[in-house]
């Protein structure tokens, strides 16, 4: 990997085939599609002409963090731990005891790469200020064709408009919580909420759902869910793809356009529980996204989404069904009526995770903002100073620990998870247009499939992501239809 992107480095760090795209650019009566692709080919160029020898180190950097999170294991109870062995416990245990310790186990990457991610992210904004931006964080949105203005006004507006549905949700997730724990509600902990980062709440609003794929092979249902929306190569995806658990191996999952010429995987480590369902749901949207781009007619570069959120939402978006009660009955093969009975709860489940990944979301995506801005400030505090406003969870007493740094996307996916809250605000509104124009996507999958891959796969990057929002929304991206998904109360 770090021999590839040493490859990469001095291709796009060449000054003069940047500075040539910068006068094509300039030059009259160019066609729209050419336009696209000298743009976002410059930018390409652009966030290399930082000296290559920085480039180079910043790589090397990299690949030693990202080693160190791939083969990582926290000890726990006298043994190696996995991820999914330690947040399994999270979510089931009703011992205080024991899910304080398997949540500091979770913890314990922190201190090993702290030291290396501040040194990293000075890294990062020595390069992003040698070609004139303000830092790292600056540099990455901008890069990526968006304004760090804009996005502080969505992030403001969010933040406003699930505040009180959160602070709803959660006042009924503690009582449900103190007493799963038998505390006061006022001696609740991070430990406490099910989950390392509370990205999503435990299943306290609806009956666990583990049990209803606990006897199924989930990546058999994942494949015909693809397959009746209509899109069959999900087997050959899947076939290329590295599905399951085995020592030593990457413990997190993601897609992967290999070469944009249709060779798309998924790595995972699946199993058979309710997360992994979703999970898989969701790894399989990007892939299909990916394998539904247009290569036919578009060129190598625009093979590929406008911008990372589009692609992030309609992945969220696919995760859908499993509160479905038509597929829970026609797929999962639930009586019609359980599932009827089953669904609303589940919905309501599901609202209270979204409300809760929203909330993190904020958390992560300022706390990077003010990492980039000073590298060397008490970040330990400051992590904790937005948990507690953002997500409402109160710091462990007397802990000073790096706990920013467990957090894997801060290392390997720097300056990302602001494409998961606004691919929310895109699932929303793809949600609210697929429900009004062809009934919803499960029951009208025909079309819905057909819609998806016409309006939003094919088109690729030929067009600036907010073009593309709303010729497949029907209105730029706004706030106003995940609000009204994120209502509070629900059914609890």
């Amino acid at each position: 990997m770090e021999s590839a992107d040493r490859a990469v480095n001095r291709h796009y760090s060449r000054p003069k085939p940047y500075q040539r795209l910068l006068r094509l650019l300039e030059y009259p009566g160019l066609d729209a599609l050419t336009t696209r692709r000298l743009f976002r080919l410059q930018l390409a160029y652009r966030s290399k002409q930082a000296p290559v020898e920085i480039l180079d180190r910043i790589t090397r950097a990299e690949a030693q963090v990202q080693e160190t999170y791939s083969t990582f294991r926290a000890q726990f109870d006298g043994h190696s731990a996995t991820d999914n062995e330690l947040e399994d416990l999270l979510r089931a245990s009703r011992d205080s005891e024991r899910v304080k310790a398997a949540w500091e186990a979770r913890k314990q990457i922190g201190p090993v790469v702290a030291d290396a991610l501040r040194q990293l992210a000075r890294l990062r904004n020595e390069a992003a200020r040698a070609i004139g931006f303000a830092d790292f964080w600056q540099a990455q949105l901008l890069l990526d064709e968006l304004e760090p203005d804009r996005l502080l006004h969505t992030l403001n507006a969010v933040d406003t408009s699930t505040r009180k549905p959160f602070a709803a949700m959660k006042a009924d997730l503690d009582r449900h919580l103190a007493q799963r724990f038998n505390l006061a509600q006022l001696d609740l902990r991070p430990w406490h909420y099910g989950d390392p980062f509370f990205q999503e709440t435990p299943e306290v609003f609806a009956p666990p759902a583990d049990p209803l794929y606990a006897e199924r092979d989930v990546v058999g249902l994942a494949a015909e869910t693809y397959r009746q929306l209509g899109f069959r190569n999900i087997d050959a995806i899947l076939a290329r793809s590295d599905l399951y658990p085995r020592k030593g191996k990457n413990q997190h999952a993601y897609a992967v356009d290999i070469d944009r010429e249709g060779d798309v995987r998924t790595f995972l480590n699946v199993e058979r529980n309710a997360r992994w369902m979703s999970t898989l749901l969701h790894e399989l949207g990007h892939t299909i996204y990916q394998d539904g781009i247009d290569r036919a007619e578009l060129p190598y570069d625009l093979r590929d989404d406008p911008q990372g959120f589009l692609n992030e939402g309609f992945a969220m978006f696919c995760e859908q069904p499993t509160t479905n009660p038509a597929w829970l009955s026609e797929m999962v093969g639930l009586v019609p009526s359980e599932a009827a009975r089953l669904a609303p709860q589940m919905a309501a489940q599901d609202t209270a995770s979204l409300l809760a990944f929203v909330r993190w979301c904020l958390t992560i995506v300022h706390f990077e903002r003010a990492f980039y801005a000073d590298p060397d400030q008490d970040l330990n505090r400051l992590w904790w100073d937005l948990e507690e406003r953002y997500q409402q969870i109160p710091r462990p007493e007397r802990r000073d620990a790096p706990d920013w740094a467990a957090k894997v996307h801060v290392a390997t996916a720097p300056v990302y998870y602001q494409k998961y809250l606004l691919g929310r605000l895109f699932s929303a509104q793809l949600t609210r247009k697929i429900n009004a124009d062809l009934g919803g996507w499960w029951e009208g999958r025909a079309k819905s499939g057909d819609f998806i891959k016409r309006e939003l796969f094919m088109p690729g990057a030929r067009y600036a992501w907010p073009e593309l929002v709303e010729r497949v929304t029907g209105q730029p991206l706004g706030v106003e239809a995940l609000a009204a998904a994120v209502a509070w109360p629900r059914a609890v």
